[in-house]
C-alpha cells in the first residue's frame, strides 16, 4: 500500500510538474510571440524611414546638383566677356524665344531655352552660328528640365549670328529654313 501510494504521489508530482511546464511553456510562448510582433513592427517601420530618408537624400543630392548648375549658369551669364545673344521667335513662330551667352575668347556657347514648343519623337532642335553667311552646325540640344539650364554647345571662334530649327532627331547637314524657330544677331 505504501508502494501504491508513493506511486500515487510520484504521479501527481509529475502531473503536476508537467501541468506548471505547460503552463510556463504557453505564457513564454504568449510572450515571444508578443516580442516577436513587436519586433516585426519595429523591423517594418525601420525600413519606412530607411526608405524615406533615402528618398529625402536622393531629393536633397538632386537640389544640390540643380542648385550647382545654377550656380554655374549664373557665373557664365555674369562674366563681362560673354555676350548675350538675344534671339526672339521669326515671322512664323513669333512666340518662341531663347538666348545664346557666347564668350568670343574661350570660343564656349551656351544655349537657353527661354520659350520653345517641345518637339515631336523624331524631331530636335539644332542650334546654328551663322559665320561669314554661312551656318554651322552647333549642335542638338534636349528639351524637358535640361532646357531650363544653360546648355553647352559646340565652340565657335567667330560668329555674326545665331538661330535655331526643327530638324529631324539627331541633327541635319544643312538648316531646314521653314522650320527656323528663333534668330538673332550679335550685339555690336
Amino acid at each position: 500500500m505504501q508502494e501504491e501510494t508513493t506511486k500515487s504521489l510520484s504521479w501527481k508530482w509529475i502531473a503536476a510538474a508537467a501541468a506548471i511546464l505547460l503552463i510556463g511553456s504557453l505564457i513564454l510562448n504568449y510572450v515571444f510571440f508578443n516580442r516577436y510582433n513587436e519586433f516585426k513592427e519595429y523591423k517594418d517601420k525601420y525600413e519606412s524611414l530607411l526608405l524615406s530618408q533615402n528618398s529625402i537624400l536622393s531629393k536633397s543630392n538632386l537640389y544640390k546638383t540643380r542648385l550647382e548648375q545654377m550656380e554655374e549658369s549664373m557665373d557664365i551669364i555674369q562674366d563681362p566677356k560673354v555676350l548675350k545673344v538675344p534671339m526672339p521667335g521669326t515671322k512664323a513662330f513669333p512666340e518662341a524665344l531663347a538666348t545664346v551667352f557666347w564668350n568670343p575668347q574661350s570660343q564656349q556657347v551656351y544655349l537657353k531655352v527661354n520659350k520653345l514648343p517641345e518637339p515631336a519623337a523624331d524631331k530636335q532642335y539644332q542650334l546654328w552660328a551663322i559665320v561669314d553667311g554661312k551656318p554651322v552646325d552647333m549642335g542638338v540640344f534636349e528639351m524637358g528640365d535640361t532646357a531650363k539650364l544653360l546648355q553647352k554647345m559646340k565652340v565657335t571662334g567667330k560668329a555674326q549670328m545665331f538661330a535655331v530649327t526643327l530638324e529631324k532627331k539627331g541633327g541635319a547637314a544643312s538648316p531646314t529654313m521653314e522650320q527656323m524657330y528663333v534668330a538673332g544677331k550679335i550685339p555690336g
